[in-house]
């Protein structure tokens, strides 16, 4: 059995004001092509199905079941796997229409299962509050797993990052330890928006990135899908997605003498961010100057001036989550306190579904109790 393994493909997204639609169809057609190329007897998506945790609208929603039963109708009759990530909203029920024949799983919580010659380790995205009081993710870990058989090849598929590769991240992270301590042969996490193996790790880890780039931090990342052989081979299958590219510049003079000259030598398919190291006019001015005059591909210009960058781009200015948390920054209110007005906010502001949010804030009780 050959399995193939995506992640974060975020249908429904806009980054910079731009609706990313035809992007995502052409990622799927990709991914479409390389199950039925490998003739795969498993489909696992590692999260991050769609974009936003309100309903994404038909537009979008029909292409992506569409694409769905196109997998599930392939002559190899795979099974589907799909992980529920941070994004992922349970109140969309299309889904159901996948599982008469149980091979489409949705998964949201820690689980594992027996395919073929494989060993499959499932974690859904976990936040603090997921797990029980007053354990870890590895013993938690360890109680969903200490019925697992032994043998097979073993693998792992997360919506997490790896411990300690991404720094500054305060969410929940995959231990390598149980890794090790279930003899896992292969891990990939999705999440991140990266893609390659991890280095330097006693155990094989790798991430899967999205199928497309989402911003400009993403600029260099290389797109691409895993499939696992039967002899557990991990195999990168690229993918072709829209470039991303930064030109800098010292100044708007310097920028309005070089800048279309610059863009004439871009690919004709990529999005455009400018930087400036200084500039007497506002971003979203010289954003509205360089798209008139230059090429309407520049979607991001930032000024480098101070500790802060100054950024405009072409979405909407009017960001109501982030005017909520400039507000809470302001008030004389404790830590504790801000964090959970902050997310209360957003939580309701991104329109998800409210029954869930006191669960999520228990976490941020509780430190405060602790302090």
């Amino acid at each position: 059995m050959k399995i193939l393994v995506c992640a974060d493909l975020h249908a429904g997204a806009r980054t910079w004001g731009v609706d990313r639609k035809e992007e995502i169809l052409f990622a799927l057609s990709q991914i479409y092509d390389v199950a039925m190329d490998f003739d795969i007897g498993a489909l696992f998506v590692l999260g991050d199905v769609f974009h936003s945790f309100r309903y994404p609208g038909e537009d979008i929603v029909t292409p992506v079941a569409e694409f769905f039963s196109k997998i599930l109708n392939l002559n190899s009759k795979p099974f589907v796997y799909m992980l529920k990530g941070n994004h992922d909203w349970s109140g969309i029920k299309i889904w159901e229409l996948f599982q008469d024949d149980g091979r489409f799983i949705f998964v949201d919580e820690v689980t594992f299962l027996r395919l073929d010659d494989f060993m499959v380790f499932l974690v859904p995205y976990l936040r603090k509050h997921n797990l029980p009081k007053g354990k870890e993710l590895k013993e938690f870990l360890e109680s969903q797993w200490d019925s697992a058989p032994e043998g097979g090849v073993r693998l792992c598929f997360a919506h997490m990052a790896l411990d300690e590769t991404v720094p500054g991240l305060s969410e929940v992270t995959l231990p390598e330890d149980i890794l090790r301590d279930l003899k896992v042969d292969k891990t990939i996490c999705g999440h991140i928006h990266r893609h390659g193996r991890i280095m330097d790790r006693d155990v094989p880890v790798y991430y899967v990135g999205s199928p497309l780039r989402l911003d400009f931090t993403e600029e260099d990342n290389h797109l691409g899908v895993y499939v696992i052989d039967e002899k557990a081979n991990v195999l990168d299958i690229p993918l072709e997605g829209r470039p991303l590219v930064t030109l800098q510049y010292e100044d708007e003079a310097e920028a309005s003498a070089r800048l279309k000259e610059s863009v004439e030598s871009v690919s004709q398919d990529a999005y455009i961010r400018v930087i400036l190291d200084r500039s007497s006019l506002p971003a979203s001015q010289l954003l509205e100057k360089f798209r008139f005059l230059v090429d309407e591909r520049i979607v991001v210009v930032s000024i480098n001036e101070g500790f802060t960058p100054i950024t405009s781009s072409t979405q909407d200015p009017f960001d109501v989550v982030a005017l909520w948390k400039r507000y809470i920054e302001c008030q004389e209110e404790d830590d504790v306190t801000k964090q959970i007005l902050k997310t209360v906010g957003e939580s309701l502001l991104l329109g998800k579904d409210p029954s869930t949010i006191w669960q999520e804030l228990k976490f941020y009780f509780e430190m405060g109790e602790q302090e």
